[in-house]
């Protein structure tokens, strides 16, 4: 159970600080969109875009809810944690979470990496697939952890199956 709470107190940090950070987002975002950048770049990604033109502002604006997608993926994780500290495992809410949080992860993912797919081809001419083997950002591996979030959902849907039907044959 250390490892349980371990979990749930870095979920909790990762929590805290991302309200932060929404609300600073909160307040610059709206700023940028309706006055521009005035040449001051953002990086989303390692990629700088100018704030200058309607498109820049989709991009921004499109990552922007991409990133809140993840956010409440771990906000679903946290109550999930919670459950499990509970001891109220095989509950119908966590197996609903676990497969949303997994459909967040995939469209957060796909979300904030075609938006800036789409971005360095108008903008930049760039036309380019990036794999980011071995880093935690990668592409490929926010949609495999999606996809395990969602067999997770199916595993505990099985394993409460099994066990009320357990229950019966006693």
């Amino acid at each position: 159970m250390r490892k349980l709470q371990l979990l749930k107190n870095l979920l909790d940090i990762f929590w805290i600080l991302s309200i932060i950070s929404l609300i600073g987002i909160a307040i610059m975002v709206p700023f940028f969109l309706i006055n521009g950048s005035d040449g001051l770049p953002v990086k989303i990604k390692g990629v700088e875009i100018n704030i200058n033109d309607t498109f820049s502002k989709l991009v921004v604006a499109f990552t922007l809810i991409g990133g809140l997608l993840f956010v409440y993926s771990v906000y679903l994780l946290r109550k999930v944690v919670t459950y499990f500290q509970n001891r109220d495992i095989f509950n119908e809410e966590v197996i609903r979470y676990f497969n949303l949080i997994g459909k967040l992860i995939i469209a957060s993912s796909l979300i904030s990496n075609l938006t800036l797919f789409f971005f360095n081809m108008v903008k930049r001419n760039h036309m380019g697939l990036t794999l980011d083997f071995g880093s935690y950002d990668s592409f490929i591996l926010s949609i495999c952890l999606g996809l395990f979030f969602m067999v997770i959902s199916e595993v505990f849907k099985i394993a409460k199956k099994l066990k009320e039907e357990n229950e019966l044959t006693i």
